[in-house]
Protein backbone atom coordinates (compact mmCIF):
# COMPACT_ATOMS: atom_id res chain seq x y z
CA UNK A 1 0.00 0.00 0.00
CA UNK A 2 1.54 3.78 -0.38
CA UNK A 3 1.26 6.31 1.56
CA UNK A 4 1.90 9.93 0.15
CA UNK A 5 2.38 13.29 2.53
CA UNK A 6 3.19 16.82 1.10
CA UNK A 7 4.03 19.60 2.81
CA UNK A 8 5.79 23.05 2.51
CA UNK A 9 8.72 24.56 4.69
CA UNK A 10 10.36 27.77 5.79
CA UNK A 11 13.88 26.38 4.71
CA UNK A 12 15.60 25.41 1.50
CA UNK A 13 15.83 21.92 0.59
CA UNK A 14 19.56 21.17 2.05
CA UNK A 15 18.71 22.52 4.95
CA UNK A 16 15.51 20.50 5.35
CA UNK A 17 17.84 17.35 4.69
CA UNK A 18 19.66 18.12 7.10
CA UNK A 19 17.46 17.94 9.57
CA UNK A 20 15.86 14.80 8.04
CA UNK A 21 19.53 13.12 8.10
CA UNK A 22 19.58 13.73 11.97
CA UNK A 23 17.37 11.07 12.72
CA UNK A 24 20.12 8.64 13.17
CA UNK A 25 17.52 5.51 12.67
CA UNK A 26 16.47 7.26 8.98
CA UNK A 27 20.21 8.01 8.38
CA UNK A 28 20.57 4.53 8.91
CA UNK A 29 18.31 3.23 6.78
CA UNK A 30 19.50 5.61 3.82
CA UNK A 31 20.04 3.78 0.87
CA UNK A 32 20.40 6.48 -1.48
CA UNK A 33 20.70 10.09 -1.77
CA UNK A 34 21.09 12.84 -4.53
CA UNK A 35 21.72 16.84 -4.06
CA UNK A 36 21.85 18.97 -7.18
CA UNK A 37 21.96 22.65 -7.68
CA UNK A 38 20.04 24.42 -10.88
CA UNK A 39 20.17 27.13 -12.90
CA UNK A 40 21.14 30.99 -12.45
CA UNK A 41 18.98 31.16 -8.99
CA UNK A 42 20.30 28.00 -7.96
CA UNK A 43 17.23 25.67 -7.42
CA UNK A 44 17.95 23.21 -5.53
CA UNK A 45 16.53 19.37 -5.59
CA UNK A 46 17.57 16.49 -2.95
CA UNK A 47 16.30 13.04 -3.44
CA UNK A 48 16.37 10.52 -0.36
CA UNK A 49 15.17 6.93 -0.37
CA UNK A 50 14.94 4.61 2.87
CA UNK A 51 14.32 1.33 3.19
CA UNK A 52 13.07 -0.99 6.39
CA UNK A 53 11.73 -3.97 7.39
CA UNK A 54 8.51 -3.79 9.32
CA UNK A 55 7.53 -7.13 11.37
CA UNK A 56 4.86 -6.43 11.92
CA UNK A 57 3.74 -6.81 8.02
CA UNK A 58 6.54 -9.07 7.22
CA UNK A 59 8.08 -6.74 4.47
CA UNK A 60 10.54 -4.18 3.50
CA UNK A 61 9.17 -1.13 2.90
CA UNK A 62 10.97 1.88 0.70
CA UNK A 63 10.22 5.71 1.48
CA UNK A 64 11.51 8.11 -1.27
CA UNK A 65 11.87 12.11 -0.22
CA UNK A 66 11.73 14.41 -2.40
CA UNK A 67 12.90 18.09 -1.13
CA UNK A 68 12.83 20.86 -3.57
CA UNK A 69 12.30 24.58 -4.31
CA UNK A 70 11.37 25.10 -7.82
CA UNK A 71 8.05 26.74 -7.21
CA UNK A 72 9.63 29.35 -5.12
CA UNK A 73 9.52 27.51 -1.57
CA UNK A 74 10.27 24.35 -0.38
CA UNK A 75 7.89 21.31 -1.11
CA UNK A 76 8.79 18.01 0.84
CA UNK A 77 6.63 15.25 -0.79
CA UNK A 78 7.06 11.58 0.97
CA UNK A 79 6.12 7.74 -0.61
CA UNK A 80 6.02 5.51 1.26
CA UNK A 81 5.53 1.98 -0.39
CA UNK A 82 5.94 -1.75 -0.08
CA UNK A 83 4.72 -1.98 3.24
CA UNK A 84 1.54 -3.45 2.31
CA UNK A 85 0.77 -7.21 3.67
CA UNK A 86 -1.53 -10.06 1.76
CA UNK A 87 -3.63 -9.81 -1.03
CA UNK A 88 -5.49 -6.90 0.22
CA UNK A 89 -2.44 -5.05 0.79
CA UNK A 90 -2.94 -4.07 4.18
CA UNK A 91 -0.02 -2.01 5.50
CA UNK A 92 -0.96 -2.11 9.48
CA UNK A 93 0.42 1.87 9.89
CA UNK A 94 3.73 0.90 8.76
CA UNK A 95 3.12 3.79 5.72
CA UNK A 96 2.06 6.29 7.88
CA UNK A 97 4.92 5.18 10.54
CA UNK A 98 7.87 5.11 8.02
CA UNK A 99 7.65 8.98 7.12
CA UNK A 100 6.49 10.19 10.96
CA UNK A 101 10.14 10.90 12.10
CA UNK A 102 10.87 12.95 8.84
CA UNK A 103 7.34 15.15 9.41
CA UNK A 104 8.58 15.21 13.31
CA UNK A 105 11.95 16.60 12.31
CA UNK A 106 10.44 19.11 9.79
CA UNK A 107 7.47 20.16 12.25
CA UNK A 108 9.04 23.03 13.41
CA UNK A 109 9.43 24.91 9.95
CA UNK A 110 6.08 23.24 8.58
CA UNK A 111 4.16 25.97 6.58
CA UNK A 112 1.34 23.96 5.23
CA UNK A 113 0.83 20.41 5.15
CA UNK A 114 -1.19 20.12 1.25
CA UNK A 115 -1.95 16.48 0.90
CA UNK A 116 -2.22 13.29 2.64
CA UNK A 117 -3.22 9.76 2.34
Amino acid sequence: MRRYIEFTLDVKPFQAVQLIMDDKDLKSALIFEDYKVAGEDEKEISILVFEKFFLRTGNTATLTVTVDNFNGVTIVKCISAGNGDGILDIDWGAGKNFFKPVRKKLESHIIEITEET
